[in-house]
């Protein structure tokens, strides 16, 4: 049986300091920093 997977829902604030974080340091950096997969911060 599969347990459900809760999806974590980030506020305007934090992705406007993840994709500033991803300028200043790269995308891949900034991601494994904050716990996030790369594909959303390039869809922020």
């Amino acid at each position: 049986m599969m347990t459900k997977k809760i999806r974590k829902i980030h506020t305007d604030e934090f992705k406007k300091e993840a994709l500033a974080l991803a300028e200043r340091n790269g995308v891949s950096k900034a991601a494994k920093e904050l716990g996030i997969h790369e594909s959303q911060i390039y869809s922020w």
